[in-house]
């Protein structure tokens, strides 16, 4: 069907351009015959007996120069452009001028917007001593005006162009629906797996507690396991359902002045049991001089939250993660760098997508739902901020969110 439109595009604009060429030809011998009959008309006016045909000249595509040699007034030349272009159906904005042939000078000159044009010309009279004179006339609107005579041309070139236009659009929301589907499918395997897991060893821990009669300390290290995958299991649900409640038109942030320096820090402080379990570190470069700002404490945790858990996710055995904070006139900013294994730039065209997740070789290699980098967009625009991000495929990463203040 693309194939088939662009052929049928390609055929219209190739007889489109036929057709004003041939508009033009049309026009430009009308034109001619006009103008030689308006010439003959001054002729005839300057009692000129020697029954000869001025010659009319093309200067370029809408100026023609018309060698009358004889005398006339402008106030004549006027009524007779008039006169010839109103039978001739010529309603198009022009301009004349009296020129002197030998030294190609203008003499006099008046701009009509239409041969009804009630406007005084510039000069009704001329005090040259009756000298011969020629004249000289530019159309302003000549394309315009070809275009508006090609009718049933323009109307199946705009026609053609909407169809395209519309097949053009189906196809792009086929194919970006098309992508969708196979990052939910995506998603869904994975977030299947991941359910697995604790419903296994709830189910597993529950067993043991209602089939076995077990010692206190025992039942107890049971119900953690049962408490803990329980939390992990809520903890995903809220994850899912977060982003979708945050696109609700109808939702909105509850802003109060924060402390960005102080989030960081409750932030950082709950990944210091993982960066120690990893032997990673945080370093934290918080030099921003104003670091109050009007936002959503919780949603802004979770921003600061999400980037971290990325970087940590991201990097090797040994995560290295630096935050930094700067501030200027208008607003705050928050870089998290990390030295993991980066992104290509495939991925960094993608990277803030619903579902996308830079590694999709082994679905579990690296554990996640591709929503935690479209949930930070989602919620720094909120914010009437902007983040952007560098990386380069085995070097890292760096992430800035700029938030006015």
């Amino acid at each position: 069907m693309l194939l088939t439109i662009g052929t049928l595009f390609i055929t219209q604009a190739y007889w489109f351009k036929k057709s004003f060429a041939l508009e033009e030809r049309q026009f430009d011998e009308k034109m001619n015959i006009a103008l030689r009959s308006v010439a003959d008309k001054l002729l005839k006016l300057s009692n000129d007996s020697t029954s000869r045909i001025a010659p009319v000249t093309k200067i370029s595509s809408n100026e023609y120069y018309v060698n009358t040699d004889c005398y006339f007034s402008l106030n004549r030349l006027d009524s007779c452009l008039r006169a010839e272009f109103a039978a001739r159906d010529l309603d198009m904005a022009f301009s004349y001028t009296v020129v002197e042939p030998k030294a190609n000078m203008v003499l006099l000159g008046n701009t009509l917007t239409g041969v009804g044009d009630t406007t005084a010309i510039a000069c009704k009279a001329r005090d040259d001593e009756k000298a011969n004179v020629d004249f000289k006339i530019l159309l302003d609107n000549k394309t315009t005006y070809l275009l508006s005579s090609m009718g049933i041309w323009m109307y199946s070139s705009l026609t053609l162009l909407v169809i395209l236009a519309v097949f053009t659009f189906i196809m792009v929301s086929i194919i970006k629906g098309k992508k969708l589907a196979l990052l939910k499918k995506d998603f869904v395997n994975n977030m299947t797996h991941e359910l697995k897991t604790p419903i296994a060893n709830i189910s597993v821990a529950s067993d043991a507690i209602r089939t076995t009669n077990m010692d206190p300390e025992r039942l107890r290290k049971y119900a953690d396991i049962i408490y803990a995958e329980n939390d992990r299991l809520h903890h995903l649900v809220d994850r899912v359902l977060q982003i979708s409640a945050m696109e609700k038109e109808n939702d909105t942030l509850t802003l109060e002045e924060v402390n960005l320096h102080e989030i960081v820090e409750n932030v950082v402080e709950s990944f210091e049991p993982l960066m120690q379990q990893r032997q990673g570190s945080i370093t934290k470069a918080l030099q921003a001089q104003r670091f109050t700002l009007l936002a959503d404490k919780e949603h802004l945790s979770n921003v600061i939250y999400n980037l971290i858990e990325n970087a940590v996710k991201y990097s090797g055995d040994k995560p290295e993660i630096t935050l930094r904070t700067s501030s200027n006139g208008k607003g705050i900013s928050l870089e998290v760098e990390d030295k993991g294994i980066g992104m290509s730039k495939d991925s960094q065209d993608k990277i803030f997508e619903k579902f996308f997740r830079a590694e999709t070789g082994n679905l579990h290699n690296t554990k996640g739902y591709g929503l935690g980098l479209s949930y930070v967009k989602l919620i720094v625009e909120k914010l009437g901020g902007l983040i952007t991000f560098n990386s380069t495929e085995g070097m890292g990463s760096t992430f800035r969110i700029f938030l006015p203040a």
